[in-house]
């Protein structure tokens, strides 16, 4: 196959050849920005100053004046001007991404290519900005994020370059240097089969009229691209071979694989890099495609491949015996299982309640980093795997909403809520997810005072959606094989402890990333022990 014969052409040449290192730096920490739609819209107004200021400098540097303009046509977008406007922008990750990526890698290369000439005023102003730029940390989740989403639902590279997200075409696109950060990710992962199809992208890319900037002010030329390219190559046919290599065998291929950025071979690298990209980029998909391995359940969950489950059990009606106030205002219930009971109300929360909550935790800048808890320490506490979204606690019964929705949920699950009116406000971010969990901490397992504060383990989960969610965001029970598409005003319950008041590992579940839009939603955990006289027979 063209595939392995080009692995051992390029065996071939670098074999003669010594290596060299590299070395990583750590980055320092700073605010995230991509880990909440509404957080990256404060990345739009930074690069909106940044623009302002280039503006002016451009009119001052004649001599530099063709390739900075050359830039600016890069950047151009249509005018945001509404608070929605821009969070539906940056609710595409094919806008939010690059923008993301251009201000934590490019915009710091730009400000030192002007400098080289005269510092002016504008340029101060623009490094203020950049100090609140994103940081390798943020780039980093960024990147997590746009590899979810092409790895949940199967999009292609070259697809996703050209602007298509799930079959859908959006006029957006991401450029070289955006391919090359993501190959680079992917390959520092050692996950070579990703970063292949990443850096072929971005030598096709490099060719346009960009590729001059790219070169003069990012230092990113093609050269290196190439040397890239064919590296990943070499180690991603190492890592497909399934006979296991020995420890000489390892460090063999390792110090080939490194020989591929020896200035001496590049001519070589290059001629047949080249005639490898000449193939057609459908071969290429179909042997990616070919050697993918099967999707997991929850990724098929999540590009809606389950059936749709049907029972004469699972039906809809109106609600109206869990409260005196729903006899007179009955609310839309669709069951969804009876084992565990998962039920989903239609049409509840109000638009005034969300934009109440939202306009408090952006304009006060209260929202913080949630993060994703898979496992326990020793002393029973979660330890943070991945930042996946922001989010904002509202306590007490001060606030008009906090206690409307506090009564509906009441008023869907039939369950007690005063002593617990906490409700928490998270927005996803660029592909934000939350992997495979369950709800409850299985109390016996935990030190005596855990969730003493709370009065025991959470029997019920109630979770608000807020906003529609174009692509991706669905909540899905892995174990059931149900999925929730989140729609804006929707409400989603269920038990997590059964009638005798254990677990129920079938709650398991998870949100699927984020493609396209603005998730929010409102959340909120029940706890067990002030349910004693309200607990359902049937939970």
């Amino acid at each position: 196959m063209k595939w392995f014969a080009f692995q051992i052409s390029l065996l071939l040449v670098v074999f003669p050849h010594t290596f060299c290192r590299g070395e990583t730096e750590n980055p320092e920490e700073k605010m995230i920005y991509s880990t909440s739609v509404m957080s990256m819209v404060k990345l739009l107004e930074i690069e909106e100053s940044l623009k302002a200021n280039l503006e002016v400098y451009v009119q001052e540097m004649q001599s530099k004046l063709d390739m900075i303009k050359l830039y600016q046509e890069s950047l151009k977008r249509e005018t945001l001007t509404t608070l929605e406007e821009k969070e539906e922008y940056v609710a595409n990750p094919l806008n939010a991404y690059p923008l993301l990526r251009r201000l934590n890698q490019d915009w710091p290369k730009w400000l030192r290519y002007i400098k080289l000439a005269i510092a002016t005023r504008k340029i101060k102003e623009m490094e203020v900005h950049l100090k609140s730029a994103p940081n390798d940390d943020d780039l980093k989740v960024a990147l997590k994020g746009m590899t979810r989403i092409e790895q949940f639902y199967d999009q292609h590279a070259d697809d996703l370059t050209k602007g298509f997200l799930m079959g859908r075409k959006f006029n957006s696109k991401l450029t070289a240097p955006d391919c090359v950060a993501l190959g680079d990710f992917y390959y520092n992962q050692t996950q070579y089969s990703g970063s292949t199809h990443w850096y072929r992208m971005a030598l096709r890319l490099h060719t346009f009229s960009e590729g001059m900037l790219y070169e003069k002010v990012l230092g990113l030329k093609r050269k290196r691209i190439y040397k890239k390219y064919a590296k990943a190559l070499l180690k991603e046919s190492v890592a497909s071979d399934k006979a296991k290599l020995t420890a000489t065998e390892t460090n063999e291929w390792d110090n080939l694989a490194k020989q591929v950025v020896k200035e001496d071979n590049y001519e070589n690298v290059k001629m047949l890099v080249d005639e490898y990209l000449s193939g057609d980029e459908k071969i290429f998909q179909e042997e990616a495609a070919r050697l993918k391995p099967k999707p997991s359940k929850l990724m098929r969950g999540c590009r809606g491949e389950w059936p749709k489950k049907s029972s004469p059990e699972l039906l809809c009606r109106y609600q109206m015996d869990t409260s005196a106030f729903v006899r007179i205002a009955p609310l839309k219930l669709e069951f969804l299982s009876l084992k565990p009971l998962v039920v989903l109300y239609h049409d509840v929360l109000y638009e005034k309640e969300f934009k109440s909550m939202r306009d408090i935790a952006i304009f006060n800048a209260t929202m913080s980093d949630g993060w994703t808890y898979v496992e326990f320490d020793k002393k029973g506490k979660p330890k943070p795997q991945d930042r996946v979204v922001k989010m904002i606690t509202f306590q007490g019964t001060t606030a008009p909403f906090t206690l409307s929705i506090n009564r509906r949920i009441a008023d869907m699950s039939g369950l007690e809520m005063r002593e617990n009116m906490n409700l928490y406000l998270t927005n996803y971010g660029l592909g934000g997810h939350f992997g495979k969990h369950v709800d409850y901490v299985e109390l016996a397992k935990r030190p005596t005072d855990f969730f003493a504060d709370y009065g025991g383990d959470r029997i019920a989960t109630a979770l608000l959606y807020a906003t529609d969610v174009p692509l991706g965001g669905t909540t899905v029970f892995t174990k059931l094989k149900i999925a929730v598409e989140p729609k804006k005003g929707n409400a989603l319950i269920w038990f997590n402890l059964n009638h005798a008041g254990d677990p129920d590992p079938l709650t398991e579940h998870s949100v699927c990333p984020v493609v396209m839009g603005s998730r929010w939603t409102i959340s909120k955990w029940i706890h067990e022990r002030q349910q004693v006289f309200k607990k359902p027979c049937f939970a």
